[in-house]
């Protein structure tokens, strides 16, 4: 049975610096061989939408910079490691993942369920509360900023759904640096009583 690490990292996230980064690739790789970062910067602009910022500006002035700034700290991680592309694959969601029909297809499946499920979308909505409580941004009041911003989340989780498929592997672990218990109870089957074995978590 296949096993493929991901590692996610979220733009305008300060933990990951280039030790952290460095760290959880060497971890990934000395164990499974390989391992996929994904930045998923065309959902962070929903997040600072949220914030408060037009969304032209959400993605010019934050969502792409702080994701570029991402992806080249992790190449310099690479070249410092001497990983290849095909040890380390970053994802670029522009062109693998936005227009994917089948990860649409796993997006609009969740969103669903997020209408749809009382407690997968209060779990949600407070998930994402957590990261916005703290800015001192936003003009729409919190309970509607949650509202833009939990896509954020859903785009996270239809990706690790839609990875197994498109990575070609059995199972995915999503490699994390604390716990994240709405994605743990969902493959858990927590929230429909439908275990999911395919995606997998470990805490790093």
């Amino acid at each position: 049975m296949t096993v493929y690490p991901i590692i996610g990292m979220s733009p305008g996230n300060s933990y990951f610096k280039e030790d952290v980064i460095e760290k959880l690739l060497k971890t990934c790789v000395e164990k499974y061989g390989k391992a996929v970062v994904f930045i998923a910067d065309i959902p962070a602009i929903s997040t600072y939408v949220a914030l408060g910022y037009p969304e032209n500006r959400a993605w010019r002035d934050k969502a792409l910079p702080q994701s570029n700034m991402l992806k080249n700290r992790t190449k310099r991680v690479l070249a410092k490691l001497g990983y290849s592309e095909n040890q380390v694959k970053i994802i670029d969601w522009a062109t693998e993942v936005e227009n994917n029909k089948d990860y649409l297809e796993k997006y609009n499946s969740l969103e669903n369920f997020y209408k749809t499920n009382t407690a997968f979308r209060e779990l949600a909505d407070t998930t994402t509360e957590e990261v916005l409580k703290n800015s001192s941004r936003g003009a729409m009041g919190l309970a509607a900023s949650v509202k833009v911003a939990v896509h954020y989340l859903l785009s996270e989780i239809a990706f690790l759904e839609f990875a197994p498929n498109y990575l070609k592997t059995d199972i995915v672990m999503y490699v994390y640096h604390r716990a994240w218990p709405i994605y743990e109870r969902y493959t858990a089957g927590d929230f429909d009583q439908i275990p999911k074995p395919q995606l997998a978590f470990q805490i790093l």
